[in-house]
């Protein structure tokens, strides 16, 4: 009896312990599964584009702007009331005032402020102007008398230096009288708005009886007898191109006509945001088919690249097979090396899309993309937004 209790007490202290050990093990297992798991990362939200086939010995071309040679906001010196506007014959036939699109010429009057009260300033200047004269004339007199009385010595001298003192101030009021009848007229003058170039009205801001203050602005005018193409290039290109060079300017809205045009002007700083340098080439535009605001692309011959050289330093006819092209911003520097330049490219893994970089041997630039000569294939999807915050094998999501 006693053997059989004992046995019972053993079998319940084993079985006591197993599940002990057990319950250990699975919270054993528990906590390492916690601690050993990695966090999960969140995608990368990335844009991407697709790397392109050149060909070599293509020409650049580059997105331009066409502008007014001469654009100028006209604007009043002197307020009152519109008097009188220019005008011109409309489609029907009909004077009218001048609006916008009608040509204007030098020094034509295009607005007139009422001049009343400009006369009536002049009037009141030319009087004053008068007025010190007379006094100038009598201070000058009384000066002669007094100079000879102080020579015989019938006066004191301190009488005399009263004398030539009123003659300074008498020809010191002329003078500023002179000087407020000047400025009477020119205000005068002002009232009248004229052109000060040859080209066409593009805005209209006044209206007869309407009150303007002195700075309003009457018009906008521009000249577009010649126009002037603005577009913007990196700074690997600018030793290519020089004021004085000619450059070939297509119109989009023109079916594509081609313009000459000559390099006016080079920047000499890059903008901030888009660290490219304006380049500005002026077109002569007698007819004025060129509109302000058309959208053009101009045609830069391609410079040779400094990785298409050959040693013996003349340039190579064309670029390796496989070349590409691809937008600028997807080019990073690797994050362990000063030199060389990397790219991200997606790619699927484990049913993931990962960022794997690449190093890639730049050419040329072209337009606001850059030629790689190799390490990315035709096809390929580099990224472009996100390219300096991803990492190689990061996870990522690419968005329209």
């Amino acid at each position: 009896m006693l053997a059989t209790q004992t046995f019972s007490v053993s079998r319940k202290i084993v079985a006591g312990w197993i599940w002990l050990l057990l319950s250990s093990a699975i919270a054993a297992a528990s906590l390492t599964s916690v601690c050993c798991a990695e966090p999960a990362r969140a995608a990368i939200p990335v844009c991407v584009s697709t790397a392109e086939s050149v060909q070599g010995g293509s020409d650049l071309r580059f997105s331009a702007n066409i502008i007014p040679r001469t654009q100028v906001n006209l604007a009043f010196k002197v307020g009152g009331y519109i008097h009188d506007i220019a005008m011109a014959p409309g489609p029907d036939g009909v004077l009218r005032d001048i609006r916008a699109g009608d040509k204007v010429t030098r020094g034509m009057a295009l607005a007139h402020i009422d001049p009343k009260d400009y006369v009536v300033r002049v009037n009141q200047a030319r009087a004053s102007l008068e007025g010190a004269r007379a006094s100038l004339e009598m201070a000058r007199k009384n000066f002669d008398r007094y100079q000879n009385l102080v020579k015989k010595g019938y006066i004191a001298k301190s009488d005399f230096d009263r004398a030539q003192e009123g003659l300074d101030v008498s020809s010191s009021r002329v003078d500023v009288a002179g000087s407020q009848l000047e400025q009477a007229g020119i205000q005068l003058n002002d009232c009248t708005l004229k052109s000060p170039i040859n080209g066409v009205v593009v805005n209209r801001f006044i209206e007869r009886g309407s009150l303007v203050g002195s700075g309003a602005l009457g018009f906008v005018l521009m000249d577009i007898n010649a126009v002037k193409a603005i577009f913007g290039v990196p700074d690997a290109l600018l030793a290519h191109i020089h004021p004085g060079d000619s450059l070939s300017v297509a119109v989009d809205a023109l079916n594509h006509r081609e313009f000459k045009g000559i390099v006016t002007a080079v920047s000499p700083a890059a903008e901030v945001k888009s660290r490219v340098f304006d380049v500005e080439v002026t077109i002569q535009n007698p007819d004025g088919i060129l509109k302000d605001g058309m959208i053009a692309t101009v045609r830069v011959e391609d410079a040779p690249s400094s990785e298409t050289h050959s040693s013996s330093g003349q340039a190579k006819d064309t670029l390796p097979a496989g070349a590409v092209v691809i937008p600028l911003q997807s080019v990073v520097r690797p994050p362990d090396a000063s030199s060389g330049y990397m790219v991200f490219i997606t790619v699927e893994k484990n049913g993931q899309t990962v960022a794997s970089a690449r190093d890639v041997k730049l050419g040329n630039v072209a337009g606001r993309n850059i030629i790689v000569l190799n390490g990315v294939s035709p096809g390929e999807h580099v990224i472009t937004t996100g390219a300096t915050i991803v990492y190689d094998g990061a996870a990522v999501n690419v968005v329209p």
